[in-house]
């Protein structure tokens, strides 16, 4: 298990600082946060809002597992994509990272709006719900990565 964990570590798409390596990390994190905000949303979705009639009860799912998910991969994208302290960011750098996140927030609601105009029936059924969620989040990462380089840490990442 050692060797495992070691050859891990020293893997260049782990340990080293190339686009490609922060890229695949992306997606590491993106895997982190979309299990994470799965169980949100499913919690959301199935317990929490489950008396709130659809569509309404979708548009509040993401919208309560995106503020909790954006605080989260806030941290896990400087600590682990960009090799950043997690403890030396500042305000505004969290706030452009919350304003580039709107794109998790409003892509996945007009998605929605959308399977709700033609397919309501999604929002209902767990293993359809949680199919459409993946494909929505999963879709937006490499984009995202471009934003967080080159607008959200690019001051961190200089200095």
């Amino acid at each position: 298990m050692s060797k495992l964990i070691q050859f891990i570590k020293n893997n260049p798409l782990v340990s080293g600082d190339n686009s490609l390596a922060q890229l695949f990390r992306t997606y590491v994190v993106g895997a982190i946060n979309l299990s994470i905000g799965l169980f949100l949303n499913y919690l959301f979705q199935f317990f929490i809002f489950y008396n709130i009639e659809i569509p309404l009860r979708t548009y509040l799912t993401n919208i309560g597992s995106f503020s909790i998910g954006v605080v989260i991969s806030y941290f896990l994208s400087r600590k682990i994509i960009f090799k950043l302290s997690s403890a030396k960011g500042n305000f505004i750098e969290f706030l452009n990272f919350t304003l580039t996140n709107l794109i998790n927030l409003i892509f996945p609601l007009l998605i929605w709006y959308t399977i709700n105009v033609y397919r309501p029936s999604v929002q209902e059924n767990e293993l359809q719900f949680l199919i459409a969620t993946v494909l929505i989040h999963s879709s937006i990462l490499p984009i995202k990565y471009i934003i967080y380089k080159f607008f959200v840490f690019k001051d961190s990442l200089e200095s």
